[in-house]
């Protein structure tokens, strides 16, 4: 996906980085439909493409390495290299996801050093009926709190939140996550077209893409030289090449 030039003669082109602002966010989230986790999956893969390491945290079943190996041939980019620098954990249940953001993320970053982590489908599993309201929202509130840390300390970070199923939840998982977030996009489709437009800081839409070409480009900060204050625990919930 590329920007489109905005409508009007002397008009520079739109891009990613008008739409989020000077500097980027360090905790971006995208809001949307089932597509925006595959968008959260290409801006993975333009990081590796550029030669970084990415923590890829999948709580909604949501990683395809297909997206990853179709854009890695048409960068011309050798596909098994991508995925050498991609590490996934997957959590099955709204606790265990917890515990791999709150206790063992930053261990993580600490000796992957990865230029960029996505949280895929961050609230997917909070919706479950299983688990009263009251304690899923107290574990969403410590894993945007956790995120956050790390965010702001050490690697920037892409999350990506679906506004469905729309359960009675929804609103509050939604506002939690965006409250935490730097920066808020709402992904649309409409008429076949994908649609972006920010919504936190406020500002105009993106317009739609023409000729349909490319994936998003790297938006979010290159990482800063980790900062002293991480911690994490080594045991639990693994991290494995996909």
């Amino acid at each position: 996906m590329t920007a489109s030039p905005l409508a009007g003669p002397g008009r520079r082109p739109v891009t990613f980085r008008d739409l989020l602002g000077e500097p980027p966010p360090r905790l971006l989230l995208l809001t949307g439909p089932r597509l925006t986790l595959q968008l959260g999956t290409a801006f993975a893969a333009r990081r590796l493409l550029r030669g970084g390491r990415v923590l890829y945290v999948d709580g909604a079943n949501a990683f395809n390495p297909y997206i990853l190996v179709r854009i890695a041939r048409r960068a011309g980019a050798d596909a098994r290299g991508l995925l050498s620098r991609l590490k996934v954990s997957r959590a099955f249940t709204c606790h265990q996801l917890e515990t791999l953001l709150c206790e063992r993320l930053a261990a993580a970053v600490l000796a992957e050093r990865p230029a960029l982590v996505v949280v895929a489908g961050w609230s997917d599993l909070f919706h479950d009926e299983n688990v009263p309201e009251r304690e899923a929202m107290r574990l969403l509130d410590r894993t945007a709190a956790a995120v956050r840390r790390i965010a702001a300390r050490a690697v920037p970070v892409l999350g990506t939140h679906l506004t469905e199923p729309g359960t009675p939840r929804l609103p509050r998982l939604t506002a939690c996550l965006t409250a935490a977030a730097e920066g808020v996009i709402a992904v649309t489709r409409e008429e076949g077209e994908v649609h972006l437009r920010r919504v936190k800081p406020s500002a105009p839409a993106l317009p739609p893409p023409r000729g349909g070409g490319g994936e998003p480009p790297p938006v979010l900060q290159p990482a800063p030289r980790l900062a002293g204050g991480l911690t994490g625990r080594e045991r639990g919930l693994r991290w494995a090449a996909p």
